[in-house]
Protein backbone atom coordinates (compact mmCIF):
# COMPACT_ATOMS: atom_id res chain seq x y z
CA UNK A 1 0.00 0.00 0.00
CA UNK A 2 1.32 3.49 -0.71
CA UNK A 3 2.64 5.37 2.56
CA UNK A 4 1.82 9.18 3.12
CA UNK A 5 2.52 11.16 6.50
CA UNK A 6 0.09 12.01 8.97
CA UNK A 7 0.61 15.02 11.40
CA UNK A 8 1.16 12.99 14.63
CA UNK A 9 -1.06 14.85 17.57
CA UNK A 10 0.35 17.74 19.06
CA UNK A 11 0.56 16.09 22.92
CA UNK A 12 2.99 13.26 20.78
CA UNK A 13 6.44 13.04 19.80
CA UNK A 14 7.17 15.76 16.66
CA UNK A 15 8.35 12.09 14.26
CA UNK A 16 5.56 11.68 12.11
CA UNK A 17 3.85 8.50 11.38
CA UNK A 18 3.33 6.52 8.27
CA UNK A 19 -0.39 5.76 7.72
CA UNK A 20 -1.32 3.10 4.91
CA UNK A 21 -3.96 4.45 1.96
CA UNK A 22 -5.60 2.62 -0.82
CA UNK A 23 -6.32 4.15 -3.50
CA UNK A 24 -8.55 2.17 -5.74
CA UNK A 25 -7.78 3.72 -8.73
CA UNK A 26 -5.63 1.14 -11.84
CA UNK A 27 -2.41 2.82 -12.79
CA UNK A 28 -2.08 2.61 -16.60
CA UNK A 29 0.22 0.99 -18.00
CA UNK A 30 2.77 2.78 -20.55
CA UNK A 31 3.16 1.68 -24.19
CA UNK A 32 6.36 1.55 -25.93
CA UNK A 33 6.82 3.62 -28.69
CA UNK A 34 9.26 3.17 -31.93
CA UNK A 35 10.01 7.58 -32.04
CA UNK A 36 10.48 10.53 -30.24
CA UNK A 37 7.77 12.47 -30.22
CA UNK A 38 8.22 16.26 -31.10
CA UNK A 39 5.98 16.66 -27.77
CA UNK A 40 3.93 14.89 -25.65
CA UNK A 41 1.27 17.02 -25.61
CA UNK A 42 -1.28 15.85 -28.47
CA UNK A 43 -4.20 18.25 -29.61
CA UNK A 44 -6.79 15.92 -28.96
CA UNK A 45 -5.78 16.27 -25.14
CA UNK A 46 -6.71 20.29 -25.51
CA UNK A 47 -3.38 21.29 -26.99
CA UNK A 48 -3.63 23.05 -29.94
CA UNK A 49 -0.24 21.10 -31.31
CA UNK A 50 3.13 21.64 -31.40
CA UNK A 51 3.07 24.82 -33.35
CA UNK A 52 0.26 26.86 -31.72
CA UNK A 53 1.11 25.52 -28.05
CA UNK A 54 4.84 26.65 -28.35
CA UNK A 55 4.39 29.67 -26.06
CA UNK A 56 2.32 27.64 -23.55
CA UNK A 57 3.94 27.00 -20.43
CA UNK A 58 3.86 23.33 -20.27
CA UNK A 59 5.23 23.21 -24.03
CA UNK A 60 7.77 25.26 -23.35
CA UNK A 61 8.88 23.57 -20.22
CA UNK A 62 8.76 19.95 -22.10
CA UNK A 63 11.27 21.67 -24.35
CA UNK A 64 13.62 22.62 -21.69
CA UNK A 65 13.75 19.42 -19.74
CA UNK A 66 14.27 17.60 -23.06
CA UNK A 67 17.29 20.15 -23.69
CA UNK A 68 18.61 19.35 -20.39
CA UNK A 69 18.46 15.98 -21.02
CA UNK A 70 20.50 15.81 -23.95
CA UNK A 71 22.98 17.56 -22.59
CA UNK A 72 23.08 15.81 -19.41
CA UNK A 73 23.51 12.34 -21.33
CA UNK A 74 26.25 14.62 -23.81
CA UNK A 75 28.26 15.50 -20.69
CA UNK A 76 28.20 11.59 -18.92
CA UNK A 77 28.86 10.27 -21.75
CA UNK A 78 32.08 12.67 -22.54
CA UNK A 79 33.23 11.83 -19.03
CA UNK A 80 32.69 8.45 -19.50
CA UNK A 81 34.73 8.21 -22.80
CA UNK A 82 33.13 5.65 -24.07
CA UNK A 83 30.02 4.50 -23.09
CA UNK A 84 27.03 5.51 -25.00
CA UNK A 85 23.05 5.84 -24.04
CA UNK A 86 20.23 3.68 -25.22
CA UNK A 87 16.76 5.37 -25.74
CA UNK A 88 13.36 3.94 -25.10
CA UNK A 89 10.65 6.10 -25.45
CA UNK A 90 7.17 5.65 -23.92
CA UNK A 91 3.46 6.85 -24.35
CA UNK A 92 0.70 6.89 -21.48
CA UNK A 93 -2.67 6.33 -22.94
CA UNK A 94 -3.93 8.76 -20.61
CA UNK A 95 -1.68 11.41 -21.52
CA UNK A 96 1.91 12.39 -22.12
CA UNK A 97 4.56 10.37 -22.17
CA UNK A 98 8.70 10.14 -21.76
CA UNK A 99 11.90 9.33 -22.59
CA UNK A 100 14.61 6.85 -20.75
CA UNK A 101 18.30 6.62 -21.39
CA UNK A 102 20.44 4.41 -19.86
CA UNK A 103 24.03 4.41 -19.70
CA UNK A 104 25.61 0.65 -18.75
CA UNK A 105 28.82 -1.05 -18.00
CA UNK A 106 30.75 2.33 -19.32
CA UNK A 107 34.57 3.27 -18.14
CA UNK A 108 33.54 5.98 -15.40
CA UNK A 109 29.92 4.71 -15.08
CA UNK A 110 28.71 0.99 -13.83
CA UNK A 111 25.13 2.39 -14.54
CA UNK A 112 23.39 5.75 -15.26
CA UNK A 113 19.80 6.62 -16.53
CA UNK A 114 18.96 10.06 -17.47
CA UNK A 115 14.64 9.90 -17.43
CA UNK A 116 12.50 12.68 -18.96
CA UNK A 117 8.30 11.95 -18.19
CA UNK A 118 5.43 14.68 -19.30
CA UNK A 119 1.65 13.28 -18.06
CA UNK A 120 -1.64 14.76 -17.82
CA UNK A 121 -5.11 13.41 -17.59
CA UNK A 122 -7.83 13.38 -15.03
CA UNK A 123 -7.36 12.04 -11.82
CA UNK A 124 -10.20 10.23 -10.35
CA UNK A 125 -11.65 11.89 -6.96
CA UNK A 126 -11.28 9.12 -5.02
CA UNK A 127 -7.66 9.70 -5.90
CA UNK A 128 -6.98 12.79 -4.82
CA UNK A 129 -9.03 12.49 -1.71
CA UNK A 130 -6.49 9.78 -1.16
CA UNK A 131 -3.47 11.75 -1.94
CA UNK A 132 -5.16 14.98 0.06
CA UNK A 133 -6.11 12.45 3.18
CA UNK A 134 -9.18 13.74 3.26
CA UNK A 135 -12.02 11.13 3.96
CA UNK A 136 -14.87 10.43 1.20
CA UNK A 137 -17.91 12.18 2.86
CA UNK A 138 -21.47 11.63 1.75
CA UNK A 139 -22.17 15.05 3.57
CA UNK A 140 -20.76 16.84 1.12
CA UNK A 141 -17.97 18.69 3.62
CA UNK A 142 -15.20 17.44 1.51
CA UNK A 143 -12.89 20.50 0.56
CA UNK A 144 -12.08 18.25 -3.07
CA UNK A 145 -14.27 18.74 -6.03
CA UNK A 146 -16.75 16.15 -6.61
CA UNK A 147 -15.35 15.95 -10.53
CA UNK A 148 -12.71 14.58 -11.98
CA UNK A 149 -9.72 16.66 -11.25
CA UNK A 150 -6.56 17.70 -14.11
CA UNK A 151 -3.50 17.54 -13.94
CA UNK A 152 0.04 18.02 -15.10
CA UNK A 153 3.45 16.88 -14.08
CA UNK A 154 6.56 17.02 -15.68
CA UNK A 155 10.01 16.45 -14.54
CA UNK A 156 13.97 15.07 -15.02
CA UNK A 157 15.70 12.84 -12.80
CA UNK A 158 19.25 11.24 -13.15
CA UNK A 159 21.03 8.64 -10.91
CA UNK A 160 24.29 7.32 -11.75
CA UNK A 161 26.72 4.94 -10.07
CA UNK A 162 30.16 4.79 -10.91
CA UNK A 163 32.48 2.14 -11.03
CA UNK A 164 33.86 2.92 -7.77
CA UNK A 165 30.08 2.58 -6.11
CA UNK A 166 29.60 6.15 -5.75
CA UNK A 167 25.56 7.54 -5.73
CA UNK A 168 25.03 10.70 -7.52
CA UNK A 169 21.32 11.72 -8.01
CA UNK A 170 19.30 14.98 -9.30
CA UNK A 171 15.77 15.45 -9.91
CA UNK A 172 13.41 18.05 -10.71
CA UNK A 173 9.46 17.93 -11.25
CA UNK A 174 7.00 20.34 -11.78
CA UNK A 175 3.28 19.94 -11.33
CA UNK A 176 0.68 21.96 -11.83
Amino acid sequence: LPLRRANAAPSRSRIPRLVAVRAAVAIEKETPEEERPETFLRAADGHDGAASSSASVRARFERMIREVQDEVCAAIEAADGGGKFKEDVWSRPGGGGGISRVLQDGGVWEKAGVNVSVVYGVMPPEAYRAAKGEAASGNGNSSVKAGPVPFFAAGISSVCVGNLVELHSFSCLVIE
